[in-house]
């Protein structure tokens, strides 16, 4: 009979002697790579997502389980050890989520986000044994593995918290201006780079006041433009290839594909 969940598929393909050869091979460090991608996977998945389209909402599931397989299979690799499995790390973060929401699953009461914000970090202080009065600095414990646009979200979020923050959105933009001025102003390669990274960690603010994911705005992009890039190529392969195009004509090429984008 065929296993029919993805525990009983991965305890299968670890079983030794007749196992996959592959999945018998891996370890924690190995299957690394292919966690990054597959959290990847899932991001492009969201960025492509319309609520209620068939297609992409397919797409989304798929990505999502093959993420799940990820966690499924270092949960094996621990059992196969006798450490743990996936059943406890499922009870781990029931147990973690419970004890933070006091509000929902004690007798706590909270008036708004704020106070859950206050009460979330006052409890990840007594997880960690930090007496109530003492507080770790601000930046430390950010991940190390967060994209820089990962982490320049969360610096902002953290410094926002204790009122290190511009009061509205005018200033965010106000500074990004600058920082652009100060940008075109430089010469010197180390400077440029320097202002460079000024002006994207300013966009980063803007972006998290505004509410926009930059990450998923970017993914977006990328999307459309290759959307619209393929029009372009098939323009210049129905004209003999690249090098019977002008820029002008690769241009209006674009604006066409962009004119059939719009709703």
């Amino acid at each position: 009979m065929e296993p029919t969940t993805l525990r009983a598929v991965m305890a299968a393909l670890r079983k030794p002697e007749t196992g996959c050869p592959w999945d018998l091979k891996q370890d924690h460090q190995s299957l690394a790579r292919y966690l990054r991608e597959e959290a990847a996977e899932v991001l492009d998945a969201l960025a492509a997502h319309r609520p209620g389209d068939a297609a992409t909402e397919a797409h989304l599931r798929e990505e999502l389980g093959d993420l799940w397989l990820q966690i499924a299979f270092h949960a094996q690799l621990a059992a196969d050890r006798g450490a743990w499995d996936l059943h406890d790390v499922e009870r781990t973060v029931v147990e973690k989520l419970v004890r933070r929401h006091p509000h929902v699953f004690a007798e706590v009461a909270v008036s708004g986000s704020e106070d859950v914000l206050a009460n979330w970090a006052a409890i990840k202080r007594e997880e960690k044994g930090l007496p109530p009065d003492q507080e770790p600095r601000l930046l430390e414990g950010i991940p190390a593995a967060l994209s820089p646009l990962e982490e320049a979200l969360e610096i902002g979020r953290r410094c926002a918290k204790v009122g290190f923050e511009w009061p509205d959105l005018e200033g965010v933009l106000d500074k990004v201006k600058e920082e652009v001025a100060e940008l075109q102003a430089e010469s010197d390669p180390q400077r440029v780079e320097e202002e460079f990274g000024d002006v994207l960690f300013s966009l980063m603010q803007w972006a998290r006041k505004k509410g926009v994911d930059p990450d998923a705005a970017l993914r977006r992009q990328m999307l459309r433009f290759r959307d619209r890039f393929a029009a372009v190529e098939d323009d210049a392969r129905a004209h003999g290839g690249w090098e019977h195009r002008t820029l002008d004509e690769m241009e209006a090429a674009w604006q066409a594909a962009k004119r059939r984008a719009k709703p």
